[in-house]
């Protein structure tokens, strides 16, 4: 009877070490995927934070391409308008100078 109760204990043992062990395994686990996790965040920390310097670049870039733009279609209609004096001094002088 005694050896009955001493192998019983031993079963219990077996199963509460065999427990630990899977539960020690699965908190192994938890926390690789922790590392991981941690480690994709600090990743894509550093992606967003290149991707807004290249944004806050690119904006710069439109910015001086818009001015440039502006500064160039000022000057379009500063010729323009400047063919158009040359042209009506032309018309003006040009009927002036027809014989009457």
């Amino acid at each position: 009877m005694a050896g009955d109760e001493l192998q019983a204990a031993f079963d219990r043992l077996d199963r509460a070490i065999t427990a630990v062990e899977a539960e020690t395994g699965h908190r192994r686990a938890l926390l690789d995927e922790r590392e991981r996790l941690y480690a994709e965040v600090a990743r894509l920390s550093t992606d967003r934070a290149q991707l807004a310097q290249m944004l806050d670049s690119a904006r710069a870039e439109a910015r001086a391409m818009e001015a440039a733009n502006q500064a160039v279609s000022q000057k379009l209609l500063d010729v323009m308008e400047n063919i158009r004096s040359v042209l009506a001094g032309e018309s003006s002088a040009g009927s002036s100078a027809a014989p009457s």
